[in-house]
């Protein structure tokens, strides 16, 4: 019987036109994040399993995928409640707090750090979302300061700009001013974790069954004093100076400064209702949205709190994270990501001149280009058909002519047209023609 070759549910395989495409963002992200001073980290795919609770809401420790104990360990772990003590990562940044309390004693401070990989969640699986799925997070810490906001959102929306998606809308809240909404509306301890996961849901479900949902949770008169200024706040954020002052004021001025930077006033706006689902925020929080797809494309906050519960001392941290899932949705569709294969593919005319055509994919390479040479020995019409099936630019020929010439022959595999170039220039002219 035949074993099956399908993937897990919510896991993929990537054909090459696909993981080149990824890669290439990737790639784009890493150099803008570079380019803001960020330092690249690796963290371990696999953590203690206390690492991973108790940090980020019952509701993501739900969906840790653990790892069951192993050897004499599982033996004596028979008959007790918790057979694991290992679990996958299901987010970057509860291992870049271990990392960081870990190594801080060689770090600077603020630290300024990038990290990108897969993370699994044992959710279920739908149409983008998967059960394994790639993180790019860039995160300070060791900094109060609001800058750091600025500095975060700023790196990520440039990543954007440089995979060609332009600017998104960038919405920007403060879990203090939910807190000070809830107290002003005398919200329980115990129920504001619920209520603000009911607000999180007006951009997902209806205005009105989101508030019968709060009345019912909170009470009618509490449902109408959140209603009152968080809703309603949307289009008049003055309703929220009388109880949050210095959050309003911080939001206000990392809302003008990326407007300056960026000069477009329009897409950085106040959320009021914007939540983010993690429990370890505790200040400004921010999604990027991009018009015709739903939910948002990356997003984060402030988690001040976090760091000091791996190491008994307060640190105060902010970051953000790209999904590179939903970002490769966006480009497709938009066309922006590349077919992924070579440039150039060099054909092979003849086994006696195989060194010859080696030598010239070597010269090309140096020049900056990414270069196939066939493996076989076929006709040249296969060596063409299998370049214009790898997506490659231009097929170049190298035959007994041409190499007793000091010449080689140029196809445009798309046009069709040939021409000669002499060795030494083919380079700069195969430039000229991809500009």
């Amino acid at each position: 019987m035949s074993m099956s070759t399908t993937p897990p549910s919510g896991f993929r395989d990537f054909l090459p036109q696909t993981q080149a495409a990824r890669a290439k963002a990737i790639e784009a992200v890493s150099r803008v994040y570079r380019s803001f001073g960020f330092s690249e980290i690796g963290t371990t795919c696999v953590e203690e399993l206390g690492v991973l609770l108790g940090k980020a809401g019952a509701e993501n420790e739900k969906l840790i995928f653990k790892i069951l104990k192993r050897g004499e360990k599982l033996e004596l772990s028979q008959g007790t409640d918790e057979l694991a003590d290992l679990g996958l990562r299901f987010e970057l940044t509860l291992s870049l707090a271990r990392y960081y309390v870990r190594h801080q004693s060689v770090l600077p401070h603020p630290f300024k750090v990038f990290n990108m990989g897969p993370v699994w969640r044992a959710e279920r699986a739908q149409k983008g979302r998967y059960r394994e799925f790639w993180q790019c997070d860039v995160d300070m810490i060791g900094s109060d300061h609001w800058g750091c906001e600025i500095e975060v959102i700023q790196a990520m929306v440039s990543a954007y700009q440089e995979l060609g998606l332009g600017c998104p809308t960038v919405l920007v809240n403060d879990r203090t001013l939910i807190a000070a909404v809830f107290d002003a509306a005398a919200v329980p301890a115990e129920k504001r974790v619920e209520a603000m996961i009911l607000l999180d849901k007006l951009d997902k479900l209806p205005e009105d069954r989101v508030l019968a949902d709060m009345t019912a949770l909170v009470g009618p008169e509490a449902a109408k004093s959140i209603r009152e200024r968080i809703v309603s706040a949307e289009g008049d954020p003055e309703r929220l100076k009388s109880i949050a002052p210095q959050a309003l004021a911080k939001l206000d001025r990392i809302l003008k400064a990326l407007a300056g930077v960026f000069g477009e006033r329009d897409k950085f706006k106040l959320a009021p209702s914007l939540m983010r689902g993690l429990d370890y925020y505790t200040g400004p929080v921010f999604e990027f949205k991009f018009p015709g797809l739903a939910g948002s494309v990356g997003g984060g906050g402030r988690y001040d709190g976090l760091i000091g519960k791996f190491s008994g001392r307060s640190v105060p941290a902010c970051g953000g994270s790209i999904g590179l899932e939903r970002l490769m949705l966006l480009l497709e569709s938009k066309q922006a990501a590349s077919a992924g294969g070579p440039q150039v593919c060099v054909t092979v005319f003849a086994e006696e001149l195989r060194e010859r055509s080696l030598k010239c994919a070597t010269v090309l390479r140096k020049a900056g280009f990414s270069v196939d040479v066939y493996p076989g020995a076929r006709p040249l019409r296969d060596q063409f058909k299998y370049a214009d099936a790898r997506g490659a630019a231009f097929a170049v020929v190298l035959g007994p002519d041409e190499a007793a010439s000091g010449k080689v022959k140029v196809k445009d595999l798309k046009s069709g047209q040939e021409w000669l170039e002499d060795e030494g220039s083919a380079a700069r002219a195969l430039r000229s023609r991809l500009a």
